[in-house]
């Protein structure tokens, strides 16, 4: 019961949370297995919890009503992708988001 707990909140953290270099975010079959009730390979919006509800019709890229695990490995991997981009951008006021120093 406990692991089952565990790996849902991780499931629900890993669509809306940060992602680093340390962080484990759970599989994509760990997330098909706690959230697809009814075992059909697919996540439809009466299984989607968390952050996932919110993000649906995104995740959904066929619209037939339903994420597939490689709809959901595509958005698992397009959020980790921006997460690490965000993090080299540029500041807001135009400078490099880190600078180099050169010694004298």
């Amino acid at each position: 019961m406990n692991k089952l707990i565990l790996i849902s909140a991780a499931a629900i953290l890993a669509l809306a949370a940060p992602v680093t270099a340390q962080d484990q975010m759970p599989s994509v079959e760990q997330i098909m297995g706690f959230l697809d009730a009814n075992k059909d390979g697919f996540i439809d919006k009466t299984e989607a919890k968390g952050p996932m509800v919110e993000y649906f019709d995104m995740m959904d890229a066929d619209k037939d009503a339903k994420v597939s695990p490689v709809e959901l490995k595509t958005a698992m991997d397009m959020r980790a992708k921006a997460m690490a981009q965000s993090s080299v951008e540029p500041k807001a006021s135009g400078e490099p988001a880190a600078q180099t120093v050169e010694a004298k």
